[in-house]
């Protein structure tokens, strides 16, 4: 058993250079790590799409070995103004993780590892599919 993540280019972009060693979502699979994951590109906003990229939009690039999931939340208290803070590990910061979960709720932070970018990318075909899941879905892993 496998995970087929959505993911858009800009992420993937970071994904592909090693500079993002997480992903961020708002639920986990159910099953033990490590398991692996292929990163499906998505096709993306017009706006993200810059001539030049080395993305293969609508086609699964690469795969990982999710290695550890950890929980993650960031709450916004009152309404002063604080400074942004930088999560690394998901290249992101606190306004993007409360924006993409909520605040003061709980998401969970996918750990990537051994990483694969491929050469040729994969047909959503090749994994029995016919449309990308909108966040992940279960998928055979290629390899069993």
């Amino acid at each position: 058993m496998a995970v087929l993540l959505s993911v858009r280019p800009k992420w993937c972009e970071l994904i592909a250079s090693g500079k993002k060693k997480g992903e961020l979502r708002k639920n986990k699979p159910k099953i033990k790590t490590p398991f692996k994951c292929y990163i499906y590109c998505t096709k993306g906003r017009s706006d993200e799409k810059k001539k030049g990229q080395l993305l293969f939009y609508g086609r699964v690039i690469g795969e990982f070995v999710c290695n550890a999931i950890f929980p993650i939340a960031f709450e916004c208290l009152g309404a002063q103004e604080i400074p942004e803070i930088e999560v690394p590990l998901l290249c992101l910061t606190d306004k993007q993780i409360i924006s993409y979960l909520g605040n003061g709720k709980v998401g969970f932070g996918w750990g990537i590892s051994d990483l694969v970018i491929y050469d040729k990318p994969k047909e959503l075909s090749e994994f029995g599919l016919e449309r990308p899941p909108q966040s992940w879905c279960y998928v055979q892993d290629l390899e069993e």
